[in-house]
């Protein structure tokens, strides 16, 4: 037994100085360059920005119909025919084979120069669609900002727990040493040095499980900014938490600069363009119609031999719906409830994003507190664990006692990275619903 564990040691000391070489080999990953990799690297964000300039592309005033259309054609038909021909004057003609040809060719403009403003509205729904792809890339950009911030400072939560659990296994094995050695001098009992064995194997557990999520954390966040899942970096070691602006101000903010909101009111207004298109269809539309064609044709016998024109013309057309089976009312009717719903929807985003504006902002203070009470415990549990060992080694208290100390110590430690971490969070969601996410 005491062979094994001093070969266990061993083998924990070598895994502590390969992962040493390995952070010294890795190159740091700063939140800001983790931000800045993800802005040009995430493939959401690359889609979204594509999109932006589809969007761009679409509006214009041809795909709203104002743009006149213009075509040209060209027929040429050649035949063979058995002429028959008798005309009033008496004349007989009789020809087999007859060779006709006819060729004609034109161009046509069309232009609906008003179609109940359907052009208009049209042209306004794309101007929104394309500020809609914008507000769409921004709340891509954002989410996608924030995940990466929480996923980086997760990493560094796992690393500082991941350096407290080697600090444990420092301490327990210390522990199982003593225990160990007083066992052998006849002072202490059996059980003691088991549990200290067993504690020990616990916290070289709970390392392994560490290290197996920050890799699985570090592969997501590779992901995230389009980076190899096997790309090794280093993070930082501190969680700085930043100051927030009065609750009053980040409630303006979202009514103004949350992407959410901005996407749904945009959804509103094609709403409402979209009904105009479809009231047009109940008002007269007019349409210019201009053309120049020429037409020729020629018969090898028969009354006309060669009859030959060209020239301009062109026509107003007028058209008036009389009736269509009350569809546009229907259509009307239909859009209408899609607009009161689009109303509902953004009442209701305000309202879920103003509770989480609020939740956060409770999570957060909560956090700060917690942060300032656990460094105090943790400054008392480092001097109880100090004082605690040099007591057991000379046997004024249990190994039960010691273990309970240890672990209030690392359970100190522990509560404090995770109040860091959630402050972080609530910083980083608060950022979020304000638009400032990208600031951070």
């Amino acid at each position: 037994m005491k062979h094994l564990n001093k070969l266990l040691f061993f083998f924990f000391i070598q895994i502590l100085f390969f992962n040493s070489i390995l952070f010294a080999q890795d190159s740091l990953l700063t939140p800001q360059d983790a931000v800045k990799y993800a802005i040009e690297n995430n493939y959401g964000v690359t889609i979204s920005k594509n999109n932006i300039e589809i969007g761009s592309i679409n509006n214009n005033w041809a795909n709203a119909g104002a743009i006149p259309l213009v075509s040209a054609t060209a027929n040429k038909v050649i035949g063979i025919n058995n002429l028959q021909q008798r005309l009033s004057n008496g004349t007989v003609t009789n020809k087999n084979g007859n060779k006709t040809r006819n060729f004609n060719a034109g161009v046509a403009v069309n232009w609906r120069i008003f179609d109940g403003f359907k052009m208009v509205a049209t042209k306004r729904r794309l101007e929104e669609l394309e500020r809609n792809g914008e507000y769409a890339f921004r709340k891509n950009l954002n989410e996608t900002v924030y995940n990466v911030i929480t996923s980086y400072y997760n990493i560094v939560t796992l690393n500082e727990q991941l350096k407290a659990t080697q600090e444990q296994i420092v301490l327990y094995t210390d522990r199982y040493n003593l225990a160990q050695r007083r066992f052998e001098i006849g002072t202490g009992a059996k059980y003691e040095v088991l549990e200290a064995q067993v504690d020990l194997n616990e916290q070289q557990s709970n390392l392994l499980s560490l290290q197996n999520s920050i890799a699985v954390a570090k592969s997501s966040l590779n992901n995230l900014i389009g980076k190899k899942p096997d790309t090794a970096y280093k993070v930082i070691d501190t969680i700085m938490i930043q100051q927030l602006p009065p609750f009053a101000d980040a409630q303006n903010k979202i009514e103004k600069e949350n992407p959410d909101i901005l996407l749904a009111n945009s959804n509103l207004l094609i709403l409402m363009q979209s009904k105009k298109e479809i009231n047009s269809a109940r008002l007269p539309s007019v349409t210019l119609n201009g053309f120049y064609n020429f037409v020729r044709s020629s018969n090898g016998a028969g009354f006309t031999l060669l009859n030959q024109t060209y020239g301009p013309s062109g026509s107003v057309g007028l058209t008036v719906p009389l009736f269509s089976g009350v569809l546009v009312k229907k259509q009307l009717a239909v859009t209408d409830i899609q607009i009161k719903n689009q109303g509902l929807t953004i009442a209701q985003i305000k309202n879920d994003l103003q509770t989480t504006l609020t939740n956060a902002y409770l999570n957060y203070n909560n956090s700060l507190k917690a942060i300032e009470l656990e460094k105090n415990n943790l400054v008392l549990a480092t001097e109880n664990i100090y004082i605690a060992t040099e007591r057991y080694k000379k046997l004024n208290i249990t190994s039960v006692e010691l273990r309970q100390i240890q672990i209030s110590y690392n359970d100190a430690k522990n509560r404090l990275y995770n109040a860091l971490f959630q402050a972080k969070v609530a910083e980083t969601g608060i950022a979020l619903l304000t638009g400032d996410i990208a600031n951070l």
